[in-house]
């Protein structure tokens, strides 16, 4: 539902892929492995990819922004779609929309081999290796973590190696992707602090909030919106 009270980008087409499926081995918090027996902190990514990409669809529809979840058909995450086809399937929608396009591929990370909590944490976007229009699209999401993560003595993972933030690495999903694409890794479901935030109405809000305001800054930025 559009808000008329909201800024609108009617000409913004996001496509969101929410990484994984149930089917996906590994891909939980050690808890939900079995591996440890506390705390007891039951985390799925694929569900967490699920949520937060169904609730920004509602958040950025209501600033007018067209919509496409890659996974659409396999919401219930039984069947693991290919990294491949899920470019292809945000390419032939962003072509057929005619509009200006962003994707956005939503997971959370992990560290170690899931028997135990490991200490790495914090919130990393990455993009394709060498400078391209995604790294602005990357720029608009580290700005908006800055604003809602770093105040709560949340980490932030940069490499600033080339003169940005994001880390770099050519991901199949966002390398064929035929717009600006970043793969956003929300904090580590390995990691007792961070998967207590994952699993809070806050933590999800947060992220929520920055997701959106990086869409609709780059949106303007780059799109002239």
């Amino acid at each position: 539902e559009e808000d008329e009270g909201l800024k609108q980008y009617p000409n913004l087409c996001a496509c969101l892929d929410p990484g994984h499926a149930e089917s996906t081995g590994g891909k939980r918090s050690p808890y939900s492995l079995g591996k440890v027996s506390s705390p007891e902190l039951d985390f799925c990514e694929y569900k967490f990819s699920r949520l937060i990409a169904t609730n920004l669809k509602e958040l950025l529809e209501m600033h007018g922004v067209d919509v496409f979840i890659t996974t659409t058909e396999e919401m219930d995450g039984t069947t693991d779609v290919g990294l491949s086809t899920r470019a292809n399937r945000a390419n032939n929608y962003l072509s057929n929309s005619g509009k200006k396009g962003i994707f956005m591929s939503i997971h959370a990370d992990a560290d170690g081999d899931g028997s135990a909590w490991t200490s790495a944490n914090g919130w990393t976007c990455y993009t394709t290796e060498g400078k391209t229009n995604s790294d602005i699209l990357a720029e608009c999401l580290y700005d908006a973590a800055e604003e809602i993560f770093v105040p709560k003595g949340l980490r932030l993972r940069t490499d600033k190696t080339d003169g940005d933030r994001d880390k770099e690495k050519d991901f199949t999903v966002i390398y064929k992707a035929n717009m600006p694409a970043v793969l956003v890794e929300n904090f580590f479901y390995t990691n007792i602090e961070n998967t207590e935030y994952l699993l809070s109405d806050e933590g999800v809000n947060d992220i929520l909030q920055v997701l959106l305001k990086g869409i609709l800054s780059f949106a303007e930025k780059f799109y002239n919106m």
